[in-house]
């Protein structure tokens, strides 16, 4: 193996279950980070109706 086929940063290759558990972390980490933007538009959203209706209920 030589450079250009190591990551980087590290000497050795990296074996399939990290890649696994690497890929299944960020893909969590997509989804709380999605969910969070969606809440916040939508609290957002919410404030803007709000001010927008003059406080109606």
């Amino acid at each position: 193996m030589d450079k250009t086929d190591q990551p980087p940063g590290g000497n050795s290759a990296e074996t399939p279950k990290q890649k696994s558990e690497r890929l299944k972390a960020a893909r969590l980490e997509a989804e709380r980070n999605k969910d969070a933007r969606i809440e916040w538009a939508n609290r957002k959203a919410a404030a803007r109706r709000k001010v927008l209706n003059g406080d109606k209920p």
